[in-house]
């Protein structure tokens, strides 16, 4: 079971919280996040002057604490989204806020995690301080109509979007530059490592949503997401360690090419062609609307070979697989109310081995039966297109009608994952015939 699959109570993320808080409000997140080790719940050593915000008693950022409830105008709004929060209370020292990052550096003052040192945090305190600011005011933006008057609330939606705009002008105003940012995006990666491998994982998931900033100011910048995510390489693997925090698919599906490479040789033998793993992948990734099929082909695979192995997760993702190619075959054939068969025989035109090898399987055949007659197809079956539509076509009518036998599909009474290997090898070689068979012969 991976991380993200724990069933925690979500009141620890920072995700949609005001990120300005009052004391107590910093406090509660510090428990949360489990920072109170040997139950030491009084942090205010860790308030630091300098790392506070001072606001006026009637500062907008105080609306969001309940004994404030003044409303306001969108033109006071655009105001507050236009400027620099941070110089809108210069010499305040009414009212004391602090900023939710300030977690991440209790956790480094308090040795939470190896090797990340408060000098390393100031270093990089201006960009925590952009983040934070940026956060708030989609917060505000995304919250509107906790700021407006009643009477607008009608028009809520309208001042959303010139309120982003504003906000996108405003991030291009701050000097910000590309290589500083990418020294952050580091910086914030080995925090994040650092907080996996002490096991504060609340901490660790807190800190994705600046990584996850970091990334859209990079965008912001001009920087592609194959350039952020290329020069992002973890020390241990030749993958992006973004993948970790947020999966982009095309690099990924692209950097674990090599879990492709079974399916090369029996595409290159059926077609009787000699293309490389390089070509293959261009003609997968040609169509952006495979991407999701080929996610769950890469996480079915790292599920198979996983130490512990979730069932209820390889089942969801082998049926995501195969249910997702039929409704690509039927856009591609627009021959749904025909039925699958009629679709898969248009891959092949003019073949007669379609219905001899339907008919080897009953639509009604019990289990037992189902799996001898499905391994009798792999096994004794030449090697053909044909063979493999077959395949997919009987995986498919099991799949939706039937309640997997989990042992028997995916590994067999021998455990050689037979059934399953075949399978898969169906599903790429039927989605490379998809995208090539406009430019070959049948």
């Amino acid at each position: 079971m991976s991380l993200s699959e724990i069933d925690i109570n979500k009141n620890f993320k920072i995700s949609n919280c005001e990120v300005f808080l009052k004391k107590e409000e910093i406090e509660k997140y510090y428990k949360l996040n489990t920072l109170n080790d040997s139950y030491k719940d009084n942090i205010t050593e860790y308030l630091l002057e300098d790392l506070s915000l001072k606001i006026h008693h009637d500062s907008f950022l105080l609306y969001q604490h309940k004994l404030y409830h003044y409303k306001y105008s969108i033109e006071e709004i655009t105001t507050i989204v236009k400027s620099d929060l941070y110089t809108l209370n210069t010499n305040s020292t009414e009212i004391i806020l602090y900023p939710e990052w300030l977690l991440f550096f209790i956790a480094i003052v308090k040795q939470k995690v190896f090797y990340i040192f408060e000098s390393n945090f100031r270093n990089n305190l201006q960009y925590f301080k952009y983040i934070a600011e940026i956060r708030y005011k989609k917060y505000i933006i995304r919250n509107i109509r906790n700021y407006i008057t009643q009477d607008e609330y009608k028009n809520a939606n309208n001042f959303q979007e010139p309120l982003y705009d504003e906000l996108l002008n405003y991030t291009k105003s701050l000097q910000l530059e590309v290589s500083e940012l990418y020294d952050y995006l580091d910086f914030l990666y080995k925090f994040h490592d650092e907080l996996k491998e002490n096991e504060k994982y609340k901490l660790m998931w807190n800190l994705e949503v600046y990584i996850r900033e970091t990334v859209a100011l990079l965008r912001k910048k001009g920087c592609s997401v194959e350039d952020i995510y290329q020069k992002a390489i973890s020390w241990s693997s030749p993958n992006s360690y973004l993948h970790s925090i947020q999966i982009y698919k095309p690099l990924y599906i692209q950097e674990n090419r090599d879990d492709f490479q079974v399916n090369l040789s029996k595409i290159n033998e059926i077609f009787e062609i000699e293309i490389n793993i390089e070509k293959l992948m261009e003609i997968l990734l040609s169509a952006k609307k495979y991407e999701d099929l080929l996610f769950y082909y890469l996480e079915l695979i790292k599920e198979l070979n996983a130490n512990k192995i979730s069932q209820d997760i390889m089942g969801a993702w082998i049926k995501s697989i195969i249910l997702g190619l039929e409704e690509h075959i039927g856009n591609k054939f627009d021959c749904k109310k025909k039925g699958l068969f009629e679709c898969i025989k248009k891959m092949k035109v003019g073949s007669h081995k379609f219905s001899d090898l339907r008919n080897k399987i009953s639509d009604k055949a019990l289990p037992n039966e189902f799996f001898d007659k499905f391994k009798k197809i792999i096994i004794e079956e030449e090697d053909s297109l044909e063979k493999y539509l077959m395949l997919y076509y009987h995986a498919r009518n099991y799949l939706a009608h039937k309640n997997i036998d989990m042992t028997q599909f995916f590994w067999g009474s021998d455990g050689k994952r037979t059934i399953i290997i075949n399978v898969l090898d169906a599903v790429i070689i039927i989605l490379y015939r998809l995208e090539t068979m406009d430019t070959e012969s049948s």
